[in-house]
C-alpha cells in the first residue's frame, strides 16, 4: 500500500504523476490530495471508475493533513510514503514515519536561483525568466524567485524585465488575453504580500507590481485573491525574501561580479532544488551547473522535462527521485533468494 499525499499547486499533474508508477509497479494506493483541491481529485476519482479501475485499487481520503495525512503516515500496514509540500510538513512527516521504519520520498520547496551572465541571449533569457518568476502565479517549486545578473548589464537586463513584467495582466485564467490567476486563498495572498512588505521594510525597493501598479480586475473577479508580477531589488542575500521560499509571483533582482561569487551565492540558502545558468560559454555553463547545489539544472532554458529523468531536490529540497526508474526503484522492493540445489 503506497500512502501518496500531493499539494494545492498542481493538483492533477502532481497527484497522477504519483498515482501511476505506484499502480505500475503493483501497488495499491491510499491518496491524500491537499484539502484546498479535493475538487480535483474527486472529479479524477469518477474518471478513474469509468476507466475500470477496480475497487480498492486506488483509495482517496479527503481531509486536512493533521488529520487525515498524519493518519495515513502514521498507519502501520502503509510502509511507504511519497509527499509533494513544505518542508516543515515534511519534517513532521519524518518524525511520525520514524517509529515504523518507512520509505520515504519527499520532494520540497526550493528558493531557486537564475545566474544571468553578461553573455546572455538577453531575448530568449528575459521572456523565459519572466516565465520561470511569474507562472502560475509564482505557485510552483521550480519557480525563479531570485535572479543574479553579471553587474555589466544588470541596468540593462533591469530596465527590459520590468517593462515585460508590467505587460503581465492579472483575472480569470480563462480570458486568453490573462496571465496570471488568483492565488490559492485569502490566506496565502497575505502571506505572499507580507514577504513584500518585510522587504520595504529592510530598505528594499519594489520596481513593479505590489503596492506599486494599479490592480485592475474584471468586475465579477474583483473579490479575488490576486497579485501582479513582482520585482524587488537592492536586497540584501540575508533578507527572509532572498533566503525563504515566498511561492508568489515575486522574484528578487541583485548583481554579481565574479563567477565564483555567484556560485556562492546562489547556494546560500537551505534549499537546493532547481536553478538556471544562462550564458554562451559553454565551458562555464558546465562548470557552474557542477558546482551548484540544485537538484535540477537548466542552461538556457526553463521547465525542459521528460518525465524519464530523475526529479528532486537537494539539502532541505528534498529525499530522493521519483521518475521512471527511479520511481520503478521506489515502489518495488529488492529481494535476493538464493537457492541450493
Amino acid at each position: 500500500v503506497a500512502g501518496l499525499i500531493s499539494p494545492w499547486n498542481l493538483p492533477l499533474y502532481l497527484l497522477t504523476w504519483k498515482i501511476a508508477p505506484a499502480l505500475a509497479c503493483g501497488n495499491t494506493v491510499v491518496a491524500k490530495p491537499s484539502e484546498m483541491t479535493s475538487v480535483t481529485a474527486w472529479m479524477m476519482c469518477k474518471l478513474l471508475e469509468k476507466a475500470g479501475v477496480p475497487p480498492g485499487v486506488v483509495n482517496v481520503v479527503f481531509g486536512t493533513g493533521a488529520k487525515a495525512g498524519e493518519a495515513l503516515v502514521c498507519h502501520p500496514h502503509v510502509p511507504l510514503i511519497s509527499f509533494t509540500g513544505s518542508t516543515l510538513t515534511a519534517q513532521r512527516i519524518t518524525e511520525k514515519s520514524a517509529p515504523h521504519c518507512k520509505r520515504l520520498s519527499l520532494e520540497l520547496g526550493g528558493k531557486n536561483p537564475a545566474i544571468i551572465f553578461d553573455d546572455a541571449d538577453l531575448t530568449q533569457c528575459i521572456p523565459t525568466t519572466l516565465r520561470s518568476s511569474f507562472s502560475n502565479q509564482g505557485e510552483i517549486c521550480l519557480c525563479t524567485s531570485r535572479i543574479f545578473v553579471q553587474r555589466s548589464i544588470y541596468s540593462e537586463f533591469l530596465k527590459r524585465f520590468v517593462a515585460e513584467a508590467k505587460k503581465w495582466k492579472a483575472g480569470n485564467p480563462l480570458d486568453p488575453t490573462v496571465d496570471v490567476g488568483a492565488l490559492i486563498s485569502k490566506e496565502h495572498l497575505e502571506k505572499v504580500r507580507n514577504y513584500v512588505k518585510k522587504a520595504r521594510a529592510e530598505g528594499a525597493r519594489v520596481l513593479c507590481g505590489e503596492g506599486v501598479d494599479s490592480l485592475i480586475l474584471p468586475t465579477g473577479n474583483q473579490k479575488g485573491y490576486f497579485m501582479l508580477p513582482t520585482v524587488i531589488v537592492e536586497i540584501r542575500d540575508e533578507s527572509c525574501c532572498m533566503q525563504e521560499e515566498i511561492f508568489g509571483p515575486v522574484t528578487c533582482v541583485v548583481p554579481f561580479d565574479t563567477e565564483e561569487e555567484v556560485i556562492e551565492r546562489a547556494n546560500n540558502v537551505k534549499y537546493g532544488l532547481a536553478a538556471t545558468v544562462w550564458s554562451s560559454n559553454v565551458g562555464r555553463v558546465h562548470r557552474v551547473a557542477q558546482r551548484l547545489q540544485s537538484g535540477l539544472v537548466w542552461t538556457n532554458c526553463w521547465l525542459v522535462r521528460d518525465l524519464n529523468l530523475p526529479f528532486g531536490g537537494m539539502k532541505a529540497s528534498g529525499i530522493g527521485r521519483e521518475g521512471a526508474k527511479d520511481s520503478y526503484e521506489f515502489f518495488t522492493e529488492v529481494k535476493t533468494i538464493t537457492i541450493k540445489h
